[in-house]
Protein backbone atom coordinates (compact mmCIF):
# COMPACT_ATOMS: atom_id res chain seq x y z
CA UNK A 1 0.00 0.00 0.00
CA UNK A 2 2.79 2.72 1.02
CA UNK A 3 4.35 1.77 -2.64
CA UNK A 4 1.66 2.57 -4.46
CA UNK A 5 1.08 5.67 -2.69
CA UNK A 6 4.62 6.61 -3.31
CA UNK A 7 4.51 5.55 -6.74
CA UNK A 8 0.83 7.70 -7.09
CA UNK A 9 2.59 10.53 -5.40
CA UNK A 10 5.44 10.36 -7.84
CA UNK A 11 3.09 10.43 -10.99
CA UNK A 12 1.23 12.76 -9.76
CA UNK A 13 4.67 15.38 -9.49
CA UNK A 14 5.24 14.44 -12.74
CA UNK A 15 2.14 15.57 -14.42
CA UNK A 16 2.56 18.34 -12.43
CA UNK A 17 5.85 19.23 -13.16
CA UNK A 18 4.86 18.64 -16.81
CA UNK A 19 1.80 21.19 -16.88
CA UNK A 20 4.31 24.08 -15.64
CA UNK A 21 7.01 23.32 -17.73
CA UNK A 22 4.81 23.92 -20.62
CA UNK A 23 5.94 24.19 -24.55
CA UNK A 24 9.35 23.23 -23.34
CA UNK A 25 8.72 20.44 -21.42
CA UNK A 26 6.84 19.16 -24.49
CA UNK A 27 9.97 19.66 -26.50
CA UNK A 28 11.92 17.86 -24.48
CA UNK A 29 9.71 14.78 -24.18
CA UNK A 30 9.47 14.68 -28.09
CA UNK A 31 13.46 14.99 -28.19
CA UNK A 32 13.60 12.18 -25.42
CA UNK A 33 11.34 10.26 -27.66
CA UNK A 34 12.89 10.18 -31.01
CA UNK A 35 16.38 9.22 -29.82
CA UNK A 36 14.91 5.92 -27.54
CA UNK A 37 13.60 4.72 -31.38
CA UNK A 38 17.45 4.55 -32.45
CA UNK A 39 18.32 3.24 -28.44
CA UNK A 40 15.88 0.57 -28.60
CA UNK A 41 16.86 -0.61 -31.96
CA UNK A 42 20.22 -1.05 -30.92
CA UNK A 43 19.45 -3.10 -27.94
CA UNK A 44 17.57 -5.45 -30.31
CA UNK A 45 20.29 -5.93 -32.43
CA UNK A 46 22.77 -6.81 -29.06
CA UNK A 47 20.14 -9.43 -28.11
CA UNK A 48 19.95 -10.62 -31.07
CA UNK A 49 23.55 -11.03 -31.80
CA UNK A 50 23.40 -12.38 -28.26
CA UNK A 51 20.87 -14.92 -29.24
CA UNK A 52 18.36 -13.52 -26.66
CA UNK A 53 15.80 -13.29 -28.77
CA UNK A 54 12.65 -12.52 -26.16
CA UNK A 55 14.78 -9.96 -24.76
CA UNK A 56 15.39 -8.32 -28.77
CA UNK A 57 11.62 -8.26 -29.39
CA UNK A 58 10.75 -6.63 -26.17
CA UNK A 59 13.21 -3.65 -27.47
CA UNK A 60 12.65 -4.19 -31.35
CA UNK A 61 9.07 -3.87 -30.48
CA UNK A 62 9.66 -0.53 -28.69
CA UNK A 63 11.70 0.60 -31.17
CA UNK A 64 9.32 0.06 -33.78
CA UNK A 65 6.27 1.51 -31.40
CA UNK A 66 8.67 4.86 -30.35
CA UNK A 67 7.80 6.16 -34.12
CA UNK A 68 11.19 7.99 -34.35
CA UNK A 69 12.95 5.46 -36.65
CA UNK A 70 13.56 6.25 -40.53
CA UNK A 71 12.02 3.96 -42.83
CA UNK A 72 14.90 2.14 -43.92
CA UNK A 73 15.68 1.94 -39.76
CA UNK A 74 12.04 0.67 -39.26
CA UNK A 75 12.44 -1.56 -41.89
CA UNK A 76 15.26 -2.89 -40.27
CA UNK A 77 13.31 -3.30 -36.87
CA UNK A 78 10.46 -4.73 -38.78
CA UNK A 79 13.05 -7.70 -40.16
CA UNK A 80 14.98 -8.31 -36.85
CA UNK A 81 11.57 -8.44 -35.13
CA UNK A 82 10.46 -11.50 -37.72
CA UNK A 83 13.69 -13.28 -37.62
CA UNK A 84 13.58 -13.52 -33.69
CA UNK A 85 10.00 -14.55 -33.72
CA UNK A 86 10.88 -17.20 -36.57
CA UNK A 87 13.13 -18.46 -33.80
CA UNK A 88 11.00 -18.25 -31.34
CA UNK A 89 8.16 -20.32 -33.39
CA UNK A 90 6.06 -18.02 -34.28
CA UNK A 91 6.51 -18.12 -38.06
CA UNK A 92 2.89 -16.16 -38.71
CA UNK A 93 3.97 -12.99 -36.89
CA UNK A 94 7.15 -13.29 -38.56
CA UNK A 95 5.79 -13.11 -41.75
CA UNK A 96 3.99 -10.18 -41.05
CA UNK A 97 6.77 -8.60 -39.27
CA UNK A 98 8.67 -9.67 -43.16
CA UNK A 99 5.64 -8.10 -44.97
CA UNK A 100 6.04 -4.45 -42.72
CA UNK A 101 9.63 -4.52 -43.73
CA UNK A 102 8.84 -4.70 -47.33
CA UNK A 103 6.28 -1.79 -46.86
CA UNK A 104 8.39 0.44 -45.19
CA UNK A 105 11.49 -0.19 -47.39
CA UNK A 106 10.89 -1.98 -50.63
CA UNK A 107 14.56 -2.35 -51.58
CA UNK A 108 15.13 -4.18 -48.03
CA UNK A 109 16.60 -7.58 -49.55
CA UNK A 110 17.35 -9.60 -46.43
CA UNK A 111 13.33 -8.96 -45.27
CA UNK A 112 12.58 -10.05 -49.20
CA UNK A 113 14.90 -13.18 -49.42
CA UNK A 114 13.01 -14.30 -45.67
CA UNK A 115 9.74 -13.55 -47.07
CA UNK A 116 10.36 -15.64 -50.04
CA UNK A 117 11.11 -18.76 -48.03
CA UNK A 118 8.16 -18.30 -45.77
CA UNK A 119 5.71 -17.98 -48.33
CA UNK A 120 7.25 -20.92 -49.98
CA UNK A 121 6.87 -23.24 -47.13
CA UNK A 122 3.36 -21.70 -46.77
CA UNK A 123 3.10 -23.15 -50.08
CA UNK A 124 1.92 -19.50 -51.50
CA UNK A 125 4.78 -19.60 -54.51
CA UNK A 126 3.61 -16.92 -56.74
CA UNK A 127 4.22 -13.94 -54.36
CA UNK A 128 7.36 -15.68 -53.16
CA UNK A 129 8.92 -16.23 -56.98
CA UNK A 130 7.76 -12.57 -57.57
CA UNK A 131 9.83 -11.75 -53.83
CA UNK A 132 12.62 -13.55 -54.80
CA UNK A 133 13.08 -12.86 -58.30
CA UNK A 134 13.47 -9.08 -56.83
CA UNK A 135 16.03 -10.12 -54.22
CA UNK A 136 18.47 -11.36 -57.15
CA UNK A 137 17.17 -7.94 -59.53
CA UNK A 138 18.56 -5.42 -56.31
CA UNK A 139 21.84 -8.13 -55.61
CA UNK A 140 22.67 -10.40 -57.97
CA UNK A 141 25.91 -11.15 -56.49
CA UNK A 142 24.40 -12.11 -53.25
CA UNK A 143 24.28 -16.07 -53.18
CA UNK A 144 21.76 -15.95 -50.44
CA UNK A 145 19.09 -14.71 -52.96
CA UNK A 146 19.94 -17.46 -55.81
CA UNK A 147 19.55 -20.15 -53.09
CA UNK A 148 16.50 -19.56 -51.37
CA UNK A 149 15.08 -18.79 -55.30
CA UNK A 150 16.43 -22.62 -55.69
CA UNK A 151 14.32 -24.08 -52.78
CA UNK A 152 11.38 -21.99 -54.17
CA UNK A 153 12.11 -23.70 -57.59
CA UNK A 154 12.32 -27.15 -55.77
CA UNK A 155 9.04 -26.64 -54.22
CA UNK A 156 7.41 -25.81 -57.73
CA UNK A 157 8.97 -29.10 -58.87
CA UNK A 158 10.88 -26.38 -61.61
CA UNK A 159 14.25 -29.27 -61.36
CA UNK A 160 16.09 -27.98 -64.29
CA UNK A 161 15.50 -23.81 -62.68
CA UNK A 162 16.19 -24.66 -59.56
CA UNK A 163 19.84 -26.06 -60.61
CA UNK A 164 20.64 -22.79 -62.56
CA UNK A 165 19.47 -21.08 -59.05
CA UNK A 166 21.65 -22.98 -57.15
CA UNK A 167 24.76 -23.33 -59.42
CA UNK A 168 24.95 -19.76 -59.43
CA UNK A 169 24.89 -19.55 -55.68
CA UNK A 170 27.20 -21.87 -55.26
CA UNK A 171 29.72 -19.21 -57.76
CA UNK A 172 28.71 -16.71 -55.48
CA UNK A 173 29.03 -18.34 -51.81
CA UNK A 174 31.81 -17.69 -49.97
CA UNK A 175 34.79 -20.62 -49.73
CA UNK A 176 34.41 -23.03 -47.27
CA UNK A 177 30.47 -22.44 -46.92
CA UNK A 178 29.18 -25.15 -49.26
CA UNK A 179 30.20 -27.81 -46.52
CA UNK A 180 27.64 -26.59 -44.00
CA UNK A 181 25.06 -29.03 -44.05
CA UNK A 182 21.57 -27.35 -45.01
CA UNK A 183 23.63 -25.96 -48.14
CA UNK A 184 25.67 -29.28 -48.57
CA UNK A 185 22.66 -31.02 -48.60
CA UNK A 186 20.93 -29.24 -51.52
CA UNK A 187 24.30 -29.28 -53.56
CA UNK A 188 25.03 -32.77 -53.49
CA UNK A 189 21.05 -33.03 -54.72
CA UNK A 190 21.87 -31.69 -57.91
CA UNK A 191 25.51 -33.49 -58.60
CA UNK A 192 27.03 -29.66 -57.74
CA UNK A 193 29.06 -31.48 -54.92
CA UNK A 194 30.76 -34.52 -54.22
CA UNK A 195 29.32 -36.69 -51.83
CA UNK A 196 32.11 -37.97 -50.09
CA UNK A 197 32.86 -33.76 -49.71
CA UNK A 198 33.32 -33.64 -45.67
CA UNK A 199 30.45 -31.37 -44.28
CA UNK A 200 31.27 -29.45 -41.20
CA UNK A 201 30.05 -31.02 -38.24
CA UNK A 202 28.15 -29.41 -35.56
CA UNK A 203 28.11 -26.48 -37.91
CA UNK A 204 24.94 -23.79 -36.75
CA UNK A 205 22.27 -23.90 -38.53
CA UNK A 206 22.59 -21.41 -40.79
CA UNK A 207 19.09 -20.69 -42.39
CA UNK A 208 17.00 -17.58 -40.57
CA UNK A 209 16.99 -17.06 -43.94
CA UNK A 210 20.36 -17.03 -44.22
CA UNK A 211 21.78 -15.86 -41.07
CA UNK A 212 23.06 -11.98 -41.90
Amino acid sequence: MTRRLIAAGCLAGCLAAGLMAGPAAAADAHAGTAAEGPKQLAYGLHFMKAKDYPRAIVHLTEAIQAHALEPERLSDAYYFRGRALVRTQRPDLALADFTQAVAFWPKNIKALRVRCRALTLKGELPDALADCDRAVELAPEDWRGWFTRGLLREARSERNLALIDFTASQARMPKGLETFPTIARQLKAYGLLADETDTKDGAPPLPVWQEE
